[in-house]
């Protein structure tokens, strides 16, 4: 995991998120492990997660917000960015 305090000491920008909705989108990514992650993330990691997506957002290939945030969630988790195991959302069909 990457340290908060020094991804929001040099943040210029942020995005604002609810965790508890962002774990179906990563479901849907083929991200459940991050997913999981997520739910234990503190205030301050979150934050941190918000300035990278931050980021994210304003790359080049122009991502939806979603993406964007599922890309930072996975880069705060893993240490490193890398594309979501799905381009494409797939979302279960049973709800529960």
């Amino acid at each position: 995991m990457l340290d908060p305090k020094a991804i929001i000491s040099g943040a210029r920008s942020t995005v604002s998120f609810k965790p508890e909705r962002m774990v179906r989108e990563l479901v849907a990514y083929g991200e459940p492990e991050a997913a999981a992650t997520l739910t234990q993330l503190n205030p301050e990691a979150v934050a941190a997660v918000g300035v990278l997506a931050s980021r994210h957002y304003s790359a080049p290939d122009n991502p939806m917000l979603d993406t964007a945030i599922c890309r930072a969630i996975v880069e705060f988790i893993e240490g490193a960015a890398r594309p979501l195991r799905r381009k494409r959302r797939v979302y279960s069909k049973h709800r529960g």
